[in-house]
């Protein structure tokens, strides 16, 4: 069972769905700790032509200070929904595939969420059914733990019944350090994902990359943001690749 998992982040990259695709089985890392001013509540996408800034969820802070992400408030003191949209539709409006995902998008925004989890979550599995990707999704909160890491990482694999793990990068350091993995029943491939370059309606000096899927789809439709996805990792790294590769990176002496 090919498996993977991801904290639920705010109209994500491509990066994100990469692994969904290549997933059988989904899990939502919805009871992490949530952290201010990082991709679980803001990303980005065009503000003016040719110029890309933050679209930000307000979140109650003090409520939301070291809780997890399903249990971090939503600030809709603020009437920041219908800023959002309005912001959304002045600079995608001109865009190949606007109309077609215009009624959708809107009501996702403007439909008040329990959670900032469940807010990221809406918007992942309704890209997922736009691109086609039909998987199993869990949620970690439904499996509470009081492990961390790299153990909480084993326990939820054993808990999906994954045997074949497909992982983000940045997380084979505090995999390495922590030594619980490898294990022998589980193969581990780490993503490298190379965005590729697709017009965009809003720039004015050559692609811009790393902004949210939300951007592709609206600029070149869904078939095309899928291909974007599926050939963003052209050679998924083992465990071993990786651990050869830090120790053959030249060393710094202080």
């Amino acid at each position: 069972m090919n498996a993977s998992m991801m904290q639920p982040a705010f109209l994500p990259w491509l990066g994100l769905f990469e692994l969904i695709y290549r997933s059988d089985v989904f899990v939502f890392l919805d009871d992490f700790q949530f952290s201010v001013q990082s991709y679980h509540q803001r990303n980005r996408l065009f503000v003016n032509k040719g110029q890309v800034g933050w679209y930000t969820v307000p979140v109650k802070k003090t409520a939301s200070f070291q809780k997890p992400l399903c249990c971090t408030e939503i600030n809709e003191a603020v009437p920041w929904r219908k800023k959002f949209w309005k912001r959304i539709q002045q600079n995608y409006e001109k865009t190949g595939y606007f109309k077609d995902y215009e009624t959708p998008l809107r009501e996702w925004l403007l439909s008040p969420a329990e959670n900032l989890a469940e807010q990221n979550i809406a918007f992942i599995l309704m890209m997922c059914g736009f691109l086609g990707f039909e998987r199993r999704f869990r949620r970690s909160s439904e499996k509470p733990s009081q492990k961390q890491r790299s153990e909480r990482v084993l326990e939820l694999l054993r808990w999906c019944r994954g045997d074949c793990y497909y992982s983000a990068a940045g997380s084979f350091e505090y995999m390495l350090e922590e030594k619980i993995f490898p294990v022998a029943d589980i193969c581990i491939y780490f993503q490298d994902f190379h965005p590729r370059a697709y017009d965009q309606v809003g720039s004015t000096g050559g692609y811009v990359p790393y902004l949210s899927v939300l951007d592709a789809l609206l600029n070149v439709g869904p078939d095309e943001t899928a291909a974007l996805i599926k050939n963003g990792t052209p050679q998924w790294r083992t465990w071993e690749t990786m651990v050869l590769s830090r120790n053959a990176s030249p060393r710094v002496e202080h």
